[in-house]
């Protein structure tokens, strides 16, 4: 059952949305900090009418930085402004890295070869993306959004479809001269294998762009996730363990890649009101700040009962044939922002869109991760290249199920839905 620490907050639907209306089973609530927690941060902020740029968000920075592990902890706007600003400031830091690591030591960023590839060549009176960057097609649009954005072409590849995260060989195999950096992500919290992709990374001389959205509540070997990489970008909106409102968290190491991003998020001036570059308006308020602070203290306590809750499901649901997990590598500890199983029409004897409309007739609302997807939307299927298959990709977006999980969801609700997957099955 949910903490009395926490508060669950109904998800409010239009009442114009019939289907909506029938959703006894939410597919996420978040687990929010209750207001004894937050109320005397909030009365702070208010009565000193500094509602952004102050000691709040300095302080979820602090102590971010601290439980990662990480030299630098920016807190921006969002995980997409976050990934934004971290492709910006790897170009910015070409050549210019400030970072002092200690004696003998040298920045990553610095020591990069590939950045001085980033950018654009102009053909025909337009900018035409030079660098190309190597991610997954299973994640969220964000990615390759942020490359987009920068003027950067996704290179999309496979992932395992055991894991959902893309393996080293695969990134490896994808790797050209005109490749300037490698991004993966911590699917569904199921954290990758940063080691060995720093490490490939590392040979190449690129930056290693981790898109962490889902990674707080996540460890390796009993360590958070979030180092290791040149930058790992975290999410803390509403469906995520960690929750700001809406906010996100650039980590890194690099003492010159979080110079510019903090300078990103200002619009690109250091103060002097003189635009080094062109910036966005990506500063975190203080009240979504003081939010994630006291979200913070119950992390751990929200990750245990997440994992305790996708036991439960697995226990369940694994006695059903055709029916899959996400499986984590040894040492691995998955944040569960998302409980996600695939279903096998062949052995389990209906496809993964006809059980989802079994669950919906019962007011239980499920999502499709990601189905399209990326190298399939509208947005970025002209980048891909048709000759390279995705078999792992396209399996899972065709049997990808995530079923609800969240501060709403006991032992109770696990069964119901349990049952009536099995239901589902004979029916």
């Amino acid at each position: 059952m949910p903490s009395s620490r926490f508060n669950v907050i109904p998800e409010v639907h239009s009442a114009a949305d019939p289907a909506a209306a029938r959703i006894r089973v939410p597919f996420v609530r978040p687990a929010l900090p209750s207001w004894e927690a937050v109320g005397p941060a909030a009365a702070e902020i208010l009565a000193s009418g500094r509602l952004t740029k102050g000691p709040f968000v300095e302080r979820l920075e602090q102590a971010v930085a601290a439980r990662l592990g990480v030299r630098h902890a920016v807190a921006v706007s969002s995980c997409t402004v976050g990934l934004l600003l971290a492709y910006k400031a790897l170009d910015l830091s070409a050549g210019s890295c400030r970072s002092r690591r200690g004696a003998g030591e040298r920045c990553p960023v610095d020591s990069m070869d590939s950045l001085s590839r980033f950018g654009t060549v102009r053909s025909g009176g337009r900018s035409e993306p030079i660098g190309e960057v190597i991610l997954p097609s299973f994640t969220f649009l964000a990615g390759p959004a942020a490359l987009v954005w920068n003027n950067l072409r996704p290179v999309f590849i496979d992932v395992d479809p055991r894991t959902t995260n893309v393996t080293p060989q695969a990134v490896a195999a994808a790797i050209t001269p005109r490749t300037v950096a490698i991004s993966a992500c911590h699917n569904f919290g199921n954290p990758c294998d940063v080691a060995a992709l720093s490490a490939l990374a590392a040979e190449h001389g690129l930056p290693l762009v981790i898109d962490a959205a889902h990674g707080f509540g996540s460890s390796f070997q009993g360590r958070p996730v979030g180092g290791g990489a040149t930058a790992q970008v975290f999410s803390l909106s509403p469906t995520k363990l960690l929750v700001a409102g809406e906010g996100g968290i650039v980590a890194t190491d690099c003492d010159c890649l979080a110079h510019f991003v903090r300078l990103g998020r200002e619009y690109g001036n250091d103060g002097s009101y003189d635009a080094l570059f062109a910036g966005v308006n990506g500063r975190m308020p203080e009240l979504s700040a003081a939010v994630a602070i006291s979200s913070l203290a119950m992390l751990d306590e929200v990750a245990e009962r997440r994992r305790q809750i996708a036991s439960h499901y697995r226990r369940e649901l694994e006695q059903l044939p055709g029916i899959g997990f996400v499986e984590s590598s040894a040492g691995s500890l998955s944040s569960h922002k998302d409980f996600s199983i695939t279903i096998d029409p062949g052995r389990f004897g209906m496809t993964r869109d006809s059980v989802r409309r079994v669950l919906a007739d019962r007011g239980i609302e499920t999502r499709t991760y990601y189905d399209p997807p990326c190298h399939r939307q509208t947005a970025f299927e002209h980048f891909h290249d048709r000759a390279r298959q995705l078999p792992g990709t396209d399996l899972l977006s065709a049997r990808s199920l995530s079923l609800p999980i969240g501060a709403h969801v006991d032992e109770a609700v696990v069964e119901e839905i349990c049952e009536a997957v099995a239901t589902a099955k004979h029916s």
